[in-house]
């Protein structure tokens, strides 16, 4: 299961992730999202998760996640990969240097 940018239950309000606790496949807390970064075409593509009180904040890639009946945020990386992931800027800004670490880390196009 992918994650989708849609309607809440609501039908007014986009989902939105920031806030969301993030566990890993077996429900381990990872960490909780900062932020979600979206592509050209506003479709949500990487969350900015905080991994604790000095882990500072990474980018996790939103492909072959989703949200849980709790709320929380499954992705299928365990906390130690994102631990290692590269680090998201103060301001969250997708950087191309950024956008080349995350291709080399993650194996996906940023």
């Amino acid at each position: 299961m992918t994650f989708t940018h849609g309607a809440s239950e609501a039908g007014d309000q986009p989902l939105a992730l920031t806030g969301h606790p993030v566990v890993d496949t077996r429900l381990a807390r990872v960490g909780t999202v900062t932020d979600v970064l979206f592509d050209d075409r506003a479709v949500p593509g990487w969350a900015v998760v905080k991994t604790g009180l000095l882990g500072g904040e990474h980018f996790v890639p939103l492909q072959h996640t989703y949200v849980d009946a709790d709320g929380r945020l499954v992705v299928p990386l365990k906390k130690a990969d994102i631990k290692h992931a590269p680090r998201v800027r103060r301001d969250h800004v997708m950087t191309r240097e950024a956008r080349r670490e995350l291709r080399d880390y993650y194996g996906i196009a940023a």
